[in-house]
């Protein structure tokens, strides 16, 4: 069993004149103090990660990287395409397995990969009609079952409102 952490990344820039590539849109400064709280809610919750795993895109590195600041995660940060968007959940799966050996990994991506990732994770659970409301920075937990790839629902965290949903 591991657990896996689903993290959306931060509030980014919008596109504009200056930002005209969605791969290049950066965290804003209200998107990195607010990663921060959500990070220090998981710090107080003791958690910590073994391995992190972003997608390559400059927004969800930068999440990743303020969650690893906050939580004192000294590892490398790692990147994976299966992660940038629009990847179907086989090759989600398929990164899962790769990185197995670990007990707790935590994954940063985007909508709405992260919601689809989630509830596939979860679908053969009681929970697969929970409503998932993944804002930025918002934290779904899941215990997966690598041999039998089943996930069973933890907790969600709402960024929005930092409530913490651990039953459906």
């Amino acid at each position: 069993m591991m657990d896996i952490y689903i993290i959306r990344h931060g509030v980014a820039a919008d596109l504009d004149s200056e930002i005209v590539e969605e791969s290049y849109r950066y965290l804003t400064i209200h998107g990195r103090n607010h990663c921060r709280i959500v990070a220090q809610r998981l710090k107080d919750m003791k958690i910590q990660f073994d391995s992190i795993i972003s997608s390559p895109l400059v927004r969800a590195v930068q999440t990743a990287e303020v969650f690893a600041s906050v939580l004192k995660y000294d590892n490398e940060i790692k990147t994976a395409i299966e992660l940038i968007g629009g990847n179907t959940f086989n090759r989600f799966l398929q990164l899962l397995q790769r990185h197995s050996h670990h007990n707790t990994v935590a994954i940063f991506g985007h909508a709405p990969d992260v919601n689809t990732f989630s509830l596939n994770l979860i679908r053969d659970n009681p929970v697969k009609d929970l409503q998932l409301n993944f804002k930025n920075s918002s934290v779904c937990k899941i215990k997966y079952d690598p041999s039998t790839g089943e996930g069973k629902f933890g907790w969600f965290l709402n960024s929005e409102n930092m409530k913490l949903t651990e039953k459906p």
